[in-house]
Order: structure tokens, then sequence, then C-alpha cells
């Protein structure tokens, strides 16, 4: 791994674990875990562990060879295991959300939910197949800019500065409804008055969505398709057609973590949306071109310009967490079959994500984490 414990700070992460399997058993109990019985938690610990020890690569082999169980037990512990998975997402999310909620209210810093999916390819089984993996089907995948066969997984990322922790990561399928529904589905899981930003791409930015965001008392910031309707001075357009009939001189500047962007507010109607504040964007070097066109919402119309690319910036972070659990956790090459086996293992990731962050007795990035603890195995 890149990431190495040269600063004070990660040093003094270090020297505070006791050992992984003492620290992990602690953050069991702090983050009220214990409901589960002595050998889910055993396991649970095992597979967490085995992702600092050895680094995973998704197949149950991994887990065999860092653990005390054969593969096949770990296989069976996430297809077929008795142990109460929904309760123990239920208390993944909100003890999450608590840890984020109170730096933000300590530090007075923004509360932020990141909302995206990525695709998982897989080979396309063949039509022989007797056992091919559960779940998979065609998916539109932005990365690679074609429809791809494998999984769609679907995730929200809680953060506040430089705090980020995995909220939700959860498979799409016919079960869990549409992207929509199990974007609606977090909103409404979230405690009433957080005053959150919900950063969003132009695929979940719509009237729904942000209608169940109001409710909550939530802000919605979100990119949006160029073709969205506006209507300027009572006039319905698109805000393509918009951009391409402003004089260049309506555009100003606005600086963004070191780079500008010409930028255009409009504030008003919507189609299905009554009012709401709409940045059109361009590159200084692109000015008038309308494939360089960037556009965004905002439901909190007392937010600077800057404020809100700031804010909207922040959305990386879960491009970021996706990048991390394909790289450091096996996410894109996993090899389990059932849909119940998958559905489970990406709470087990969830899982990590947050005792690699936050059970370490420092609240630090999943990557850093991971290393200390990896460290702390060889030192032990």
């Amino acid at each position: 791994m890149e990431a190495q414990p040269t600063t004070k700070h990660e040093r003094e992460c270090l020297m505070e674990i006791i050992t992984p399997r003492e620290q992990i058993r602690k953050f069991f109990f702090e983050k009220h875990l214990e409901f589960l019985t002595s050998v889910p938690q055993q396991r649970l610990q095992e597979m967490i562990l085995s992702g600092c020890m050895k680094g995973h690569s998704g197949k149950m082999s991994d887990y065999g060879e860092c653990g005390p169980a054969h593969r096949t037990t770990y296989g069976h512990f996430l297809a077929k295991g008795k142990w109460d998975d929904k309760r123990l997402e239920e208390t993944q999310k909100r003890e999450s959300f608590q840890t984020v909620s109170e730096l933000s209210r300590r530090d007075g810093t923004p509360l932020f939910i990141s909302i995206d999916d990525t695709v998982l390819p897989k080979t396309v089984p063949s039509s022989k197949a007797k056992r091919p993996t559960q779940g998979a089907g065609w998916h539109y995948s932005h990365l690679e800019g074609k429809v791809v066969y494998g999984h769609q997984v679907h995730a929200a990322i809680v953060g506040t500065g430089d705090t980020s922790l995995c909220y939700s990561l959860k498979r799409c399928c016919p079960e869990n409804g549409t992207k929509i529904d199990m974007t609606l589905e977090i909103l409404r899981s979230l405690p009433n008055q957080t005053g959150a930003y919900i950063l969003m791409d132009s695929w979940y930015t719509n009237p729904s969505v942000l209608d169940v965001c109001q409710e909550k008392g939530c802000h919605l910031i979100g990119a949006m398709k160029t073709n969205r309707i506006l209507f300027p001075e009572g006039k319905r357009t698109s805000a393509s057609d918009l951009a391409a009939s402003l004089d260049p001189g309506c555009f100003h500047p606005v600086t963004v973590k070191g780079r500008t962007y010409m930028v255009y507010r409009y504030e008003g109607p919507l189609n299905k949306i009554d009012h709401a504040v709409v940045l059109l964007s361009y590159p200084p070097a692109a000015m008038g071109r309308k494939c360089a066109l960037r556009v965004f919402l905002c439901s909190d119309s007392t937010l600077s310009d800057e404020t809100i690319l700031e804010y909207y910036s922040h959305r990386w972070t879960i491009e970021v967490l996706f990048r991390a659990h394909k790289r450091y956790m096996g996410l894109k090459s996993f090899m389990v079959r059932a849909a119940k086996a998958l559905d489970r293992l990406l709470l087990v990731l969830a899982l990590a994500h947050f005792f690699f962050s936050c059970g370490l007795g420092h609240i630090v990035p999943f990557h850093i984490g991971l290393h200390l603890c990896r460290t702390a195995f060889v030192n032990s």
C-alpha cells in the first residue's frame, strides 16, 4: 500500500492499537454489536481482519488462509448462516451516522451524504452453466461508457470535513426497487431535521428525491441533465438552450479548490419543482461549447455559487470508497454465487470500512486504518 504511518497522528494511532484482534472485539462492544451471538461475531471479525492481514481478492480462500476456519465455513456463513443481518445493517447505519453527526456538531462543519452506484463486471455465463452467479444482469457502466454484465451496487457515504464513513452498500435488484427507490429509502432512514446536504449526480436528481429531502429537513445539491426545463421570466426552455442564449458577460468566474469556472446563476421554477437554484457552468477554455456545459441544482437558496460548487465537490468521497473497496477488499473480483451471500458480503465490507476508519482509537481515512492495522499485525 502507498499509505505509510509517517505522520505524528498515524504513529499515535499505531501506538494505541492493543492488538488488532483485541481492538476489533472492543469495537464490536463500543458500537453495540454485541447482540450477535459469539460465532457470528467471531466470523465477522475474522473476515474484517483478513483484509489487513493479507489483502483480499474476493475469494473465500482468502478468509480461510487468514482465519482459523476452512474457506467453506465462510461461504456457508454468508449464504446460509443464521444471524441477524438486518439488525446489523441498521446498527451499522445508526452508529456511522451518529459518529459523523457528532463530528459535524463539534467542529461546526456541514454534514454531507453522497449517493451513487457502481457496476461490478462479471463474466457472462455459458448457456450450459448449471450454477451461474445469482442476481447478475446487464447494467450501464459510467466508467466504461457501455452496458456490461455484472452486479450493480448502490452506496451512500456520510461525511463531514475530512471524515467519511460508509452508510449503506447494497445490491441493486428488483426486491430493492429501482435506484431511485433505494435512494428514497436511504433518505427516509435518516433522522429528521439534520440539515444535511444530499449530494448526487444527474441520474438521481429528480422531484421525488427533492420532496423527501425537504420532508427530512435536508438540502439537495445535485448535477442535472442539460435538457431539464427551466422557466426564466416565465418562458419554458431547457438549461442548454438558456446557456446558449446568454451573453458571455452574464457569466462570472467562480474558483473552487484552485479551479476556475464561468458560472451563471438561475433562481426560480423548474419543471415539477417550484423553486431552486440552478448553476450553469463552463470551463473558461470551453465557454459556449454545448458538450462542456455542466448544470447543478441546489435547494438551499442561501448558499453562494462558490459554496454550492465547493459542497458538491465532496461527492468525490463516494468514488474514493468504490476505488478503495475494489482495490483492497475484493469488491471488484468477489467470488460468491448466491445473491444472499453477496448481500451479506457487502454488509461485511461496510462494517470493515467503519472499523478501519473509526475502530483504532482515532478517526483516520479507511486506507490509512487498513495499513495501520496491517502494521500492528506485523509488530505483534
